[in-house]
């Protein structure tokens, strides 16, 4: 993961993955992630090392024209909850979801991925300044089983990190980085 200081604030450095278009020139920006199911809410997605962003257009990206674009992002993380590498900032994410979870459990709403990501983002996220959300998940992949993260199996030892900033402003420098992957 690159960090880098621009201007005297905290960056990292993101990629995004794309299906490469013929008829489409390089993207200005990176498309947000609207998915009901994204499991950080609508944002624009970056993950913080390349291998996953390959594996990211390997297995999702490459359906129509069979090729993929990465691009490259410096994103802002001044106001990032960190649930990776911070301790204090795990715990608050942690928690703060659990609360969602009984709190929708109490009035009898179903509990789903995009209720929960909609109403941290409405009630949450906004209101204490979260402009991004640093996270990882396993980096394990239920529809390639063949792939191979690790010589020692279930060692996950990489972490399969990704970025959500939620407000574009946060992004700076997008630009294409690899074209037409296979």
């Amino acid at each position: 993961m690159e960090r880098k200081s621009i201007s005297n604030k905290p960056y990292l450095v993101g990629y995004h993955t794309q299906e490469h278009r013929y008829d489409v020139d390089s993207l200005k920006e990176p498309i947000k992630c609207e998915d009901k199911n994204a499991w950080l809410g609508i944002g624009n997605y970056f993950w913080t090392e390349i291998e996953f962003a390959h594996y990211w257009g390997e297995d999702f990206k490459k359906k129509e024209t069979g090729y993929y674009d990465i691009y490259k992002a410096d994103i802002n993380v001044e106001n990032c909850l960190n649930a990776v590498f911070d301790e204090e900032g795990y715990f608050f994410f942690k928690r703060k979801i659990e609360e969602t979870i009984e709190y929708f459990k109490r009035n009898n709403i179903t509990v789903t991925l995009e209720q929960v990501n909609r109403f941290l983002a409405d009630n949450i996220w906004n209101d204490i300044g979260v402009e991004s959300i640093l996270y990882d998940d396993k980096p394990i992949n239920p529809y390639k089983s063949d792939r191979v993260y690790s010589e020692i199996p279930n060692l996950y030892f990489k972490k399969r990190i990704q970025i959500v900033a939620f407000n574009l402003k946060n992004v700076s420098n997008f630009t294409l980085y690899l074209e037409k992957q296979q």
